[in-house]
């Protein structure tokens, strides 16, 4: 959906660890990773993290104030986005 929509103004930092959930709902750290990539291709300014821990608050924790640190710094210019051309005129709903 991230890559098929228009961006939207907004930031997104992302944590996960590497040994985190793999359950019947699916692989958290795969899922983590796909969707960084999906913001990196649309040009989002984004932050992915991923740690060696599995599913707690400790990684997160411990980055817990560079990432609010990152989320709240001055407004940057944005990447472009890694489309050939403009999304919307090549998208076909």
């Amino acid at each position: 959906m991230i890559r098929k929509t228009e961006r939207k103004p907004i930031r997104v930092f992302l944590q996960d660890g590497s040994n985190d959930l793999n359950n019947l709902h699916g692989d958290w750290p795969l899922a983590n990773q796909e969707m960084a990539s999906a913001l990196r291709f649309m040009g989002y300014d984004h932050r992915f993290v991923l740690g060696d821990g599995s599913h707690n608050g400790r990684h997160g924790g411990s980055i817990l104030p560079d990432a609010l640190r990152w989320l709240w710094r001055a407004r940057e210019p944005l990447p472009g986005p890694l489309t050939k051309d403009n999304l919307r005129a090549t998208m076909r709903w």
